[in-house]
Protein backbone atom coordinates (compact mmCIF):
# COMPACT_ATOMS: atom_id res chain seq x y z
CA UNK A 1 0.00 0.00 0.00
CA UNK A 2 1.78 3.42 -0.64
CA UNK A 3 1.92 6.03 1.84
CA UNK A 4 -0.91 8.24 0.23
CA UNK A 5 -3.38 5.62 -0.19
CA UNK A 6 -2.53 4.65 3.43
CA UNK A 7 -2.96 8.46 4.81
CA UNK A 8 -6.48 8.23 3.11
CA UNK A 9 -7.91 5.46 4.80
CA UNK A 10 -10.16 7.14 8.11
CA UNK A 11 -12.53 5.74 9.91
CA UNK A 12 -15.70 8.36 10.52
CA UNK A 13 -18.33 8.63 13.00
CA UNK A 14 -21.46 10.80 12.93
CA UNK A 15 -23.28 11.18 15.88
CA UNK A 16 -26.79 13.32 16.33
CA UNK A 17 -26.87 14.86 19.84
CA UNK A 18 -29.78 17.36 21.57
CA UNK A 19 -28.95 19.44 24.55
CA UNK A 20 -25.53 19.23 24.78
CA UNK A 21 -23.31 21.06 26.85
CA UNK A 22 -20.18 21.62 24.67
CA UNK A 23 -17.44 22.01 27.04
CA UNK A 24 -17.92 19.65 29.38
CA UNK A 25 -18.32 17.24 26.23
CA UNK A 26 -14.82 18.14 25.05
CA UNK A 27 -13.89 17.39 28.82
CA UNK A 28 -15.03 14.38 28.68
CA UNK A 29 -13.41 13.34 25.16
CA UNK A 30 -10.28 14.45 26.90
CA UNK A 31 -10.80 12.77 30.03
CA UNK A 32 -10.98 9.17 28.41
CA UNK A 33 -7.92 9.94 25.52
CA UNK A 34 -5.76 11.48 27.99
CA UNK A 35 -5.10 8.89 29.55
CA UNK A 36 -4.14 6.58 26.66
CA UNK A 37 -1.17 7.53 24.25
CA UNK A 38 -3.86 7.54 21.13
CA UNK A 39 -3.72 11.62 21.02
CA UNK A 40 0.15 11.80 21.45
CA UNK A 41 0.66 8.83 18.30
CA UNK A 42 2.35 9.37 14.95
CA UNK A 43 3.28 6.58 13.08
CA UNK A 44 6.72 6.61 10.73
CA UNK A 45 7.03 3.39 8.32
CA UNK A 46 11.01 1.86 8.69
CA UNK A 47 13.09 0.55 6.50
CA UNK A 48 11.96 -3.11 6.91
CA UNK A 49 8.18 -1.56 5.66
CA UNK A 50 6.66 -1.73 8.61
CA UNK A 51 4.79 0.85 10.62
CA UNK A 52 6.28 2.05 13.65
CA UNK A 53 4.80 4.79 16.80
CA UNK A 54 6.14 8.01 18.04
CA UNK A 55 4.70 9.56 20.74
CA UNK A 56 4.36 13.33 20.51
CA UNK A 57 4.50 14.27 24.36
CA UNK A 58 3.00 18.54 22.90
CA UNK A 59 0.05 16.86 20.77
CA UNK A 60 -3.22 16.40 22.49
CA UNK A 61 -6.91 15.68 21.49
CA UNK A 62 -9.08 19.71 20.44
CA UNK A 63 -12.11 19.42 19.60
CA UNK A 64 -13.26 22.25 16.90
CA UNK A 65 -16.98 23.57 18.14
CA UNK A 66 -18.82 25.00 15.03
CA UNK A 67 -22.22 27.01 15.19
CA UNK A 68 -24.85 26.67 11.82
CA UNK A 69 -27.71 28.27 13.44
CA UNK A 70 -27.91 30.92 11.24
CA UNK A 71 -28.19 27.89 8.08
CA UNK A 72 -31.34 26.96 6.92
CA UNK A 73 -31.71 23.29 7.78
CA UNK A 74 -31.47 21.65 4.52
CA UNK A 75 -28.23 24.05 3.49
CA UNK A 76 -26.89 22.92 6.92
CA UNK A 77 -27.61 19.18 5.97
CA UNK A 78 -25.53 19.54 2.09
CA UNK A 79 -23.00 21.56 3.93
CA UNK A 80 -22.48 18.62 6.53
CA UNK A 81 -22.04 16.08 3.75
CA UNK A 82 -19.59 18.33 1.20
CA UNK A 83 -17.55 18.59 4.73
CA UNK A 84 -17.71 14.77 5.61
CA UNK A 85 -16.89 14.05 1.97
CA UNK A 86 -14.23 16.21 2.06
CA UNK A 87 -12.47 15.49 5.18
CA UNK A 88 -12.29 11.71 4.01
CA UNK A 89 -10.75 12.79 0.82
CA UNK A 90 -8.31 14.76 2.36
CA UNK A 91 -6.98 11.76 4.56
CA UNK A 92 -4.62 12.51 7.70
CA UNK A 93 -0.98 12.24 7.39
CA UNK A 94 0.74 9.54 9.60
CA UNK A 95 3.67 11.26 10.58
CA UNK A 96 1.35 13.73 12.45
CA UNK A 97 -0.50 13.64 15.76
CA UNK A 98 -3.19 13.70 16.86
CA UNK A 99 -4.37 10.90 14.13
CA UNK A 100 -7.89 12.16 14.46
CA UNK A 101 -9.96 14.97 14.64
CA UNK A 102 -13.58 15.81 16.24
CA UNK A 103 -16.15 18.68 15.51
CA UNK A 104 -19.11 19.23 16.82
CA UNK A 105 -21.89 21.65 14.92
CA UNK A 106 -24.80 23.57 16.51
CA UNK A 107 -27.32 22.91 14.46
CA UNK A 108 -30.14 24.70 15.86
CA UNK A 109 -30.68 25.51 20.02
CA UNK A 110 -30.88 21.84 21.26
CA UNK A 111 -29.43 20.01 18.39
CA UNK A 112 -26.06 19.06 17.73
CA UNK A 113 -23.66 17.00 14.99
CA UNK A 114 -20.69 15.40 16.40
CA UNK A 115 -18.66 13.85 13.82
CA UNK A 116 -15.01 12.16 14.44
CA UNK A 117 -13.01 10.90 12.15
CA UNK A 118 -9.07 8.71 12.91
CA UNK A 119 -6.79 6.78 11.02
CA UNK A 120 -7.79 3.26 10.33
CA UNK A 121 -3.21 2.76 11.19
CA UNK A 122 -4.10 4.33 14.53
CA UNK A 123 -6.74 1.85 15.63
CA UNK A 124 -9.58 -0.26 14.43
CA UNK A 125 -14.11 0.28 14.39
CA UNK A 126 -14.00 -1.72 18.00
CA UNK A 127 -11.34 0.79 19.40
CA UNK A 128 -13.26 3.69 17.58
CA UNK A 129 -16.54 2.21 19.10
CA UNK A 130 -15.02 1.52 22.44
CA UNK A 131 -13.77 5.17 22.89
CA UNK A 132 -17.13 6.25 21.69
CA UNK A 133 -18.97 4.98 24.79
CA UNK A 134 -16.30 6.05 27.34
CA UNK A 135 -16.72 9.35 26.28
CA UNK A 136 -20.72 9.35 26.65
CA UNK A 137 -20.22 7.70 30.27
CA UNK A 138 -17.77 10.26 31.39
CA UNK A 139 -20.11 13.14 29.99
CA UNK A 140 -22.84 11.62 32.02
CA UNK A 141 -20.30 11.32 34.98
CA UNK A 142 -19.55 15.55 34.73
CA UNK A 143 -23.00 16.59 34.00
CA UNK A 144 -23.72 15.12 37.78
CA UNK A 145 -20.38 16.46 38.80
CA UNK A 146 -18.13 13.81 39.18
CA UNK A 147 -14.77 12.48 38.23
CA UNK A 148 -14.82 9.86 34.94
CA UNK A 149 -13.27 6.71 35.89
CA UNK A 150 -10.07 6.19 34.21
CA UNK A 151 -10.48 5.04 30.44
CA UNK A 152 -10.83 1.17 30.42
CA UNK A 153 -9.82 1.92 26.23
CA UNK A 154 -6.59 2.33 27.17
CA UNK A 155 -6.87 -1.57 28.22
CA UNK A 156 -7.21 -2.33 24.38
CA UNK A 157 -4.78 -4.71 23.10
CA UNK A 158 -2.21 -2.82 21.13
CA UNK A 159 -3.48 -4.47 17.86
CA UNK A 160 -6.65 -3.16 18.17
CA UNK A 161 -5.50 0.38 18.59
CA UNK A 162 -3.27 0.13 15.44
CA UNK A 163 -5.64 -2.13 13.09
CA UNK A 164 -2.63 -4.87 13.59
CA UNK A 165 -0.86 -2.60 11.36
CA UNK A 166 2.25 -2.35 14.27
CA UNK A 167 4.85 -4.72 13.90
CA UNK A 168 4.87 -7.96 16.29
CA UNK A 169 1.70 -10.10 17.23
CA UNK A 170 0.09 -7.75 19.63
CA UNK A 171 3.13 -5.93 20.53
CA UNK A 172 3.65 -2.50 20.41
CA UNK A 173 6.31 -0.94 17.66
CA UNK A 174 9.44 1.46 18.80
CA UNK A 175 8.01 4.18 20.89
CA UNK A 176 8.58 6.61 23.64
CA UNK A 177 8.13 6.00 27.61
CA UNK A 178 4.52 5.94 28.72
CA UNK A 179 2.95 3.44 26.46
CA UNK A 180 0.21 1.60 28.22
CA UNK A 181 0.24 -2.20 27.93
CA UNK A 182 -2.52 -4.58 26.90
CA UNK A 183 -4.85 -5.93 29.24
CA UNK A 184 -8.29 -7.30 29.38
CA UNK A 185 -11.38 -5.22 27.91
CA UNK A 186 -14.30 -4.74 29.57
CA UNK A 187 -17.56 -5.53 28.36
CA UNK A 188 -19.66 -2.23 27.52
CA UNK A 189 -23.43 -1.49 26.74
CA UNK A 190 -24.47 -0.43 23.36
CA UNK A 191 -24.38 3.17 21.61
CA UNK A 192 -27.12 5.23 20.45
CA UNK A 193 -27.58 7.08 17.36
CA UNK A 194 -23.81 6.24 16.46
CA UNK A 195 -23.64 6.03 12.29
CA UNK A 196 -20.25 5.22 11.12
CA UNK A 197 -19.08 6.71 7.93
CA UNK A 198 -15.94 4.14 7.37
CA UNK A 199 -13.43 2.60 6.94
CA UNK A 200 -13.23 5.14 4.00
CA UNK A 201 -10.54 3.82 1.49
CA UNK A 202 -9.68 5.74 -1.22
Amino acid sequence: MSAISEELRTEQFVMSLRGVVPYVYEQAWQSVLDGTPLPRTALHRGPDGLLRRTLRPEARFRLQIVDWRATRAEVQDTRLAERLAGESAAGLPLDRAPLMCATLIRRSDRDWTFAWRYARALMDRRAGLRILEEATEAYAVLLRGGIPRGAAVAALPVAALTGGALPGAGQPGPASPGATSPGPVAPGGPLSRVRPRGPVAQ
